[in-house]
């Protein structure tokens, strides 16, 4: 076996970050521009959802919470390299559309004026931030 023992898990490492990499140039990068944030977020967690940023998705990898100031995303452990915490203000928020896919209701957030990201979530995903009186601050 020789040296190659240790091309496996030096391949597999290899590419882990070099799609950590990719996947955050096409999603990410463009909110961490504009809405990181570097402070403890306190607020209620919604959980780990699935998301889709820009042209990037995001399986059941980000957590999400959000109080009176905005939404707080951070992809979980696994994830975090090259992808930075950030914090959307809700009045960055500019406008939030129903979308249907088959038999699944999503919600598309367009952030930014100009434009920055689109964030497609589950209706259901969508629902808990609304159920929770915040949705009040979507309309100043």
């Amino acid at each position: 076996m020789g040296n190659f023992g240790y091309f496996p898990p030096l391949l597999f490492a290899g590419s882990w970050i070099l799609i950590s990499f990719i996947i955050s140039r096409a999603g990410w990068a463009d909110l961490v521009t504009h809405y990181q944030t570097n402070t403890a977020f306190i607020g209620r967690r919604v959980g780990i959802i699935s998301a889709s940023i820009n042209s990037a998705n995001y399986k059941n990898s980000l957590i999400l919470k959000f109080n009176e100031d905005g939404i707080y995303l951070r992809p979980i452990i696994l994830f975090r390299l090259f992808h930075k915490p950030i914090l959307i203000p809700w009045k960055e928020i500019k406008e939030i559309q129903d979308k249907k896919f088959l038999f699944f209701s999503y919600k598309k957030l367009i952030v930014g004026q100009p434009f920055v990201a689109t964030i497609v979530l589950k209706k259901s995903t969508f629902s808990k931030i609304e159920d929770n009186h915040f949705a009040y601050s979507l309309n100043k």
